[in-house]
């Protein structure tokens, strides 16, 4: 147990005689351990090396119980050990992570206090107490979103949260103008009647609506659920896509903040942009920067900020934390 195999592709030298190999294993949320692991490595051969943490991970490792229900990596890191005509001593040469587990999700969210609904004509407020303070929701019937949410006095959104279904589009991307005629990027919405459940613990809103443009075929239809509980807004949704649609460039939610917003915390693959078919030069972590320094400066103006396989991200004006998690 905690053995991994190391094989180098070095055809002249000792793998290690050139580096110095450490290692991190991260969770969810923080760090569980790291260490250095000396080695050596014949050209083209193979040696096994033991992380001491992850010894005994039948149950009787400490470690292990700690964070065995949380999506574990571990990523060993490979530095110069001298001075050498390209490198110095130190600079990282490169590296390799493996998932030690997927985690079980079972962490349980506090969902005592009590929520108050008060439905309108056009408008359902939804008032709850969270860590932060009280969180008040207000859902537009008209537009089928939430237009407001305030925290402890202070407002969250800079407009209406809504469906997204496009992206800038890049040169490659030859289907853009099926996109554009689709009107992926400035549809209306319509909604089919809104439904609304109220229980001591929690609020849930259901609706059917559809997304297209003026009197034209809709793109979609969808069926959406948003409960509210112990400060917290869940959305789940059912997409059933038309004929119009035969590939969709993206699909989420868009939260227009304010600016004093400006501080993003993230566990995905960081800390240089990253995608689906590019993310080997980047890895699964926990990241924080200004959301100022997640921008890159193409040539030509495009999406940006993408971290590949992001599973929890949180932004905070230093006061306010507004954080979201994937199911």
């Amino acid at each position: 147990a905690g053995e991994f195999e190391i094989k180098s592709l070095l055809g002249f030298a000792d793998a290690g005689e050139w580096l110095d190999c450490r290692y991190e294993i991260t969770y969810d949320g923080g760090m569980a351990a790291d260490g250095t692991i000396p080695f050596a490595v014949t050209p083209f051969g193979s040696t096994r090396v033991t992380v001491p943490e992850l010894a005994g991970v039948n149950g009787e490792n400490s470690l292990v119980k700690e964070v065995s229900e949380k999506e574990t990596y571990i990523r060993f890191i490979f530095t110069a050990s001298k001075d050498m005509p390209y490198c110095r001593k130190g600079d990282e040469i490169c590296f390799d992570q493996l998932l030690l587990w997927e985690g079980t999700g079972n962490e349980q969210e506090n969902e005592t206090s009590s929520v108050l609904c008060e439905e309108g004509t056009f408008l359902i407020m939804v008032s709850c107490k969270s860590e932060n303070g009280t969180i008040t929701y207000r859902f537009n019937k008209r537009i089928a979103a939430f237009d407001s949410i305030v925290c402890d006095g202070k407002e969250l959104l800079d407009r209406p949260m809504m469906f997204n279904f496009f992206r800038a589009p890049v040169d490659n991307d030859t289907m853009r103008w099926d996109w554009y005629r689709a009107h992926l990027n400035d549809y209306k919405v319509k909604a089919y009647g809104t439904k609304v459940e109220v229980t001591e613990e929690s609020v849930v809103i259901t609706l059917r609506q559809s997304f297209g443009w003026s009197m034209y075929q809709p793109f979609c239809y969808m069926d959406v659920s948003y409960r509210i509980a112990g400060g917290r807004l869940t959305i789940n949704c059912g997409l059933e896509a038309t004929n119009k649609l035969t590939f969709l460039p993206r699909f989420g939610i868009r939260l227009f903040v304010p600016k004093r917003f400006e501080s993003v915390e993230y566990f995905g693959y960081g800390p240089y942009e990253s995608y689906i078919d590019k993310h080997q030069a980047s890895y699964m972590g926990n990241f924080r920067a200004k959301i100022a320094e997640l921008h890159e400066d193409y040539i030509m103006p495009q999406e940006n900020s993408s971290h590949y396989n992001c599973k929890r991200m949180s932004f905070t004006d230093g006061v306010i934390t507004v954080a979201f998690r994937a199911q």
